[in-house]
């Protein structure tokens, strides 16, 4: 969204009402911590980037088919011209619900202190290794990406550097208010029918955790701590929680988090929980990225979420959300156009956006003016990356939301040029043309 607001105001709202920065697989759809989160991130993604980021992952043809099938003016526009003379009138509010917040103090602490306990617990063992976020366990066509998980030497086989196939011993999420009820529901199911042998459900706010241990008919049962309120898992031999450490520590003291809050039992020889890489093996940029768009939603394989997913990186630079970096935005912006389809997409921004990037004809003039006027005042900067390699970095003074840069004048020059263009178009689209 447009930082219209300066100062702690524009950023609490904006926490407040961005989801949990988790990347999922889940039915054939990208999930953003929730469904609803997913909706909220594609909105985000309109209203700071504007149409341009979308328009080039479908066909004209599809999004004037989508546009139709959307809001379905009467009577129906035949020529570019009838659409921008419908769009300038019809009046459209996209904001979905909020999905947040991003984050809290509670879950982070409870994160923290559960991470290193289990890091602590790895290093002293030797059973296995840990993980958090951004590794994805497999479940099937299913990628999920816990808070926590731990890996013991039985899942060797199927450890592969981008992803687990297949179940680990232990998955633990924490919990934040927008996606409380995925992470009690749809997710512990997941894990409940994939095997997964223990669940910890950790609700930081409330100072509750429930764990869920498999049973021989392949339920979750509730299990409970002993009389000191010490858990001990019976799916990792040893690995002991304190109940009473959780909820009163006051931070990650390195002397303290692993005794007697996470408790290893003995050491063994620590498995090496990794292989190289196989260049034939699903990771990151190992299928092209083309999605499959159409108008109605179409399933993500999970092949190609493992291969375009970026990290789960949010940042806000003043010139929109970035989600890792700009090809990873790139990417989530199009399997979140494969989760919704083109026909939902379209209502999460003002048809007289998406009519002034389809036709964009009118203003040429104006935008090519404009462009002009602003690359006049550009500034750049150039910085040393590694050892002689130059990065070039250039701004707007009275355009502070764009910024670019490149590994030369002329490319940063290029890019900026671009990001003008496309900035002065969606000004002229949302009428706050000069």
């Amino acid at each position: 969204m447009e930082n219209d607001d300066t100062g702690d105001d524009w950023f609490e709202r904006w926490w407040a009402a961005t989801p949990e920065n988790k990347l999922e697989l889940i039915d054939g759809q990208l999930i953003i911590s929730t469904m609803a989160g997913s909706r909220r991130i594609a909105w985000i993604l309109l209203e700071d980037h504007g149409p341009a980021l979308a328009l080039p992952l479908a066909s004209p043809d599809l999004w004037w088919e989508a546009l139709r099938q959307a809001f379905d003016p009467q009577p129906s526009p035949q020529t570019p011209e009838e659409w921008t003379e419908w769009a300038a009138t019809f009046e459209h509010d996209p904001e979905p619900p909020s999905a947040g917040p991003l984050g809290s103090a509670e879950h982070r602490r409870a994160y923290e202190l559960l991470r290193q306990g289990l890091y602590r617990f790895d290093g002293r063992s030797g059973l296995g290794r840990s993980s958090g976020r951004d590794f994805v366990i497999r479940l099937g066509e299913n990628g999920l990406t816990p808070d926590l998980l731990f890996m013991d030497r039985a899942c060797l086989p199927n450890l592969h550097e981008y992803y687990l196939d297949g179940p680990p011993p232990l998955v633990i999420e924490i919990t934040l208010d927008g996606s409380a009820e995925e992470d009690r529901g749809r997710k512990r199911s997941l894990c409940e029918s994939a095997g997964i042998p223990e669940y910890w459900l950790v609700e930081a706010a409330a100072q509750e955790t429930t764990f869920f241990r498999l049973g021989a008919d392949g339920r979750y049962y509730r299990a409970a701590p002993d009389d000191r309120l010490v858990y001990h898992s019976a799916a990792v031999p040893g690995l002991a929680l304190s109940l009473p450490h959780l909820w009163t520590m006051d931070g990650p003291d390195r002397d303290q988090i692993c005794l007697p809050f996470l408790t290893p039992v003995h050491r063994d020889d620590r498995p090496q929980l990794q292989r190289e890489r196989d260049r034939t093996e699903l990771g990151w940029d190992s299928l092209p990225f083309a999605p499959r768009i159409g108008l109605e939603p179409v399933p993500i394989r999970f092949a190609e979420f493992i291969s375009w997913c970026p990290r789960a990186k949010f940042e806000n630079f003043g010139g929109g959300l970035v989600i890792d970096s700009r090809e990873g935005t790139r990417r989530c912006m199009g399997m979140l156009l494969m989760t919704l389809g083109l026909v939902e997409a379209v209502k999460l921004a003002s048809p007289r956006e998406w009519v002034t990037f389809l036709y964009p004809e009118p203003y040429q003039a104006l935008v090519r003016q404009q462009t002009e006027d602003f690359m006049a005042d550009a500034e750049y900067s150039s910085s040393e990356l590694h050892g002689d390699q130059e990065y070039v970095s250039g701004k707007i003074p009275q355009l502070p939301e764009v910024f670019e840069g490149g590994d030369d004048l002329a490319e940063c020059r290029q890019c900026l040029t671009e990001a003008v263009r496309n900035r002065v178009l969606l000004r002229i689209a949302r009428r706050q043309e000069a």
